[in-house]
């Protein structure tokens, strides 16, 4: 329920000196202030969703985050992988997804082999773009907990095979990024059609492409 205040019908009101006709103007623009920070504070804890989630709830949620919250469509695969990036004009599949969790861990060599498998299975060659979306340390409580570096062999491994691994916590910090006006989504799709690598969003929102 709106909290912005309703036109007075207090007749006394209509004898408002000019402070109290300012008073009341400035409550109401705090009250209207107030709603559109609860929106965002709201937005805001439903893009963390995706820290928390394994499983399906987790591969349907990055579907959504992609779609509604970062703005690049994305469609839950029916077949061999678990989503494709689509071209909003067409709909015409150009990268292939897959989603996994790890409870306690980093993303592994044994993620990337899944995906390769599964890009092929899917007939997509190997220079296909490929997108591993992986929640990382997701039983872990604090953000400096799950916010450990991708191993460097699994780095190296990836730019090899052109798969483009982005952990959730990467994905939050993107859109972050994007909110706050800097060009967070086009520069993470060019990164995606470029190659392979990790996708680091660090705490800054500074974004870079690790290779090794």
């Amino acid at each position: 329920m709106s909290m912005v205040m309703a036109e007075s019908t207090d007749p006394i009101d209509a004898f408002a000196t000019e402070g109290e006709s300012a008073v009341r103007d400035r409550i109401r623009d705090l009250e209207i202030e107030i709603e559109r920070l609860k929106t965002s504070l709201e937005d805001a804890q439903k893009a963390k969703q995706i820290l928390f989630l394994t499983g399906d709830p987790l591969t349907k949620e990055v579907v959504h985050f992609f779609t509604d919250m970062l703005g690049s469509p994305a469609q839950q695969a029916d077949g061999p992988g678990d989503f494709w990036l689509v071209a909003e004009a067409v709909g015409e599949a150009w990268c292939f997804g897959e989603v996994h969790e790890s409870e306690t861990g980093n993303v592994t060599r044994e993620h990337l082999a899944r995906i390769m498998i599964d890009r092929g299975e899917a007939g997509k060659a190997d220079d296909f773009p490929a997108l591993l979306v992986v929640n990382t340390f997701c039983t872990k409580e604090t953000t400096g907990e799950r916010d450990l570096p991708v191993p460097e062999d699994v780095r190296r491994r990836a730019a090899e095979d052109n798969i483009l691994v982005v952990r959730t916590l990467d994905l939050v910090r993107l859109r972050q990024k994007d909110l706050s006006g800097f060009p967070g989504i086009k520069e993470f799709l060019e990164a995606v059609r470029a190659g392979g690598g990790w996708y680091e969003v660090n705490d800054a929102l500074a974004s870079k492409v690790h290779a090794a």
